[in-house]
């Protein structure tokens, strides 16, 4: 009998234990997040990372190319656009399409017969900037919590090496 009840014991604990496991919040940067939010960061990183590589791959000869790097963004701002306030939405569509967005960029260069240099690759800080802003935003309005978030996306899809090896491919 005692032997039955350390059993029971051991099982409740076991199960205790497996159900605080199972059912907690996925973190990033340190954050709880609901699932469905992290599933949209998941998503926002893999969109961003398609976009950065749409740009890598980049050929002013080639309009298949330039067709992807706009269909990556538009996916960017489909993706973001619902969750944003209309000022937010606004910025990151300015970040992709504005007078200075990085789609603008890449359709003067395009227009230009240029590729995507050091000089014109480096006009794409800011902007990404705002793009992981923007993405952080849709899924957290915690301003304290969306900059760790944001540091550690920008951590993640290691930006700044990615502008500079976009730059570096092309220089003669």
């Amino acid at each position: 009998m005692r032997k039955a009840f350390i059993a029971l014991g051991v099982i409740f604990v076991a199960l205790l234990v497996a159900f605080a496991t199972f059912n907690q919040q996925p973190k990033y940067a340190g954050v709880s997040m609901p699932r469905a939010d992290y599933r949209h960061l998941e998503q926002s990183r893999r969109s961003i990372k398609t976009f950065i590589s749409a740009l890598d791959d980049f050929d002013y000869q080639d309009a298949k190319t330039m067709a992807v790097v706009e269909k990556s963004g538009n996916q960017i701002i489909k993706h973001n656009s619902n969750n944003l306030s209309s000022t937010d939405s606004q910025a990151l569509r300015d970040a992709l399409y504005g007078k200075t967005g990085i789609i603008t960029i890449v359709q003067i260069a395009k227009k230009g017969h240029y590729n995507i240099d050091s000089s014109v690759a480096s006009r794409f800080h800011d902007k990404f900037d705002t793009i992981i802003t923007m993405s952080v935003n849709a899924v957290n309005k915690s301003s304290a919590q969306r900059a760790d978030i944001v540091t550690q996306m920008k951590v993640d899809l290691n930006i700044e090496a990615a502008i500079y090896r976009i730059g570096a491919k092309n220089e003669e």
